[in-house]
């Protein structure tokens, strides 16, 4: 039984107790939380049971999905402190963020980790989609590159890229961009890219492929993918792009369900070098 059907079990019916989600995300001090409209009227008493957690501090309702080029969540704070400001910690890694400006998902701690994992010493790694430094900041302090290139567009993502780069000491090894990836990665740098959004992310295979060095490497492609095609249309995609370069699948696999019948899947390819 969840947390939540359990301190409700008094309170909602048999038919609400139903509806109430599985789970929640937690980041510092806030609890996210999405509601199906027929539970809205029972708002207050699913918020008092989450500020009852300890070290929650606020309760915030998802409103929608992320949107805009600068992936803007849609929250509203529905009980405790109006402060959405807060300070994550993942992995012995701290985050400073606004869960209600910038994108962050908690459910993803097991990918960020397994990333930092399969970096080589010395690699050079270009973020393409930083954020708030999500994958770049565990890579450079439990692997050992010589270098994470970490790209963001929007300015205040940015800004708390930056703010974690300092709280996490590794301003020696991340050099975080500000702007569009494809105007400010360095070309011909990488023996490892991430591409770590959805929806887009195809668009930027190409980019991905000029990033990496002339000899090759690895690139971590993120996609939201229909269940039924959850492999076979990344694969494609990566394949079409890197045609004549020569492509290994070293791994794939499912990050989380994204929605219905839609998965978060990430791929890791080996691309061969330019004329390979």
């Amino acid at each position: 039984m969840g947390y939540l059907r359990a301190a409700l079990g008094n309170q909602l019916t048999s038919e609400e107790l139903e509806l109430l989600p599985a789970g929640f995300d937690r980041v510092g001090h806030v609890v996210i939380v999405s509601l199906p409209p027929e539970l809205m009227h029972r708002t207050p008493d699913i918020a008092h049971a989450l500020l009852e957690l300890k070290n929650v501090h606020t309760v915030a309702l998802r409103e929608g999905a992320i949107a805009g080029r600068h992936r803007e969540p849609r929250l509203k704070v529905i009980a405790g402190d109006p402060s959405t400001e807060t300070v994550h910690r993942e992995g012995g890694c701290w985050f400073k963020l606004d869960v209600a400006r910038v994108m962050f998902s908690p459910g993803n701690l097991y990918e960020r980790a397994r990333l930092s994992k399969l970096v080589e010493p010395g690699e050079v790694i270009v973020d393409l989609f930083a954020g708030i430094g999500q994958f770049s900041i565990p890579i450079a302090k439990h692997a050992r590159p010589s270098r994470v290139y970490a790209t963001e567009l929007n300015p205040i993502a940015y800004g708390y890229l930056r703010e974690n780069i300092r709280l996490n000491r590794v301003g020696h090894v991340v050099k975080p961009l500000l702007g569009d990836c494809s105007a400010v990665a360095p070309r011909g740098v990488a023996d490892r890219v991430v591409l770590g959004i959805l929806h887009v992310t195809h668009r930027y295979l190409p980019l991905a492929l000029e990033v990496l060095k002339p000899s090759g490497g690895v690139i971590h492609y993120h996609e939201s993918a229909p269940s039924g095609l959850r492999f076979e249309r990344p694969i494609k995609r990566i394949l079409g792009v890197a045609a004549g370069r020569g492509v290994e699948i070293l791994g794939k696999r499912v990050v989380k369900r994204y929605a219905p019948g839609v998965d978060h899947v990430v791929i890791d390819a080996r691309v061969g070098k330019i004329g390979c």
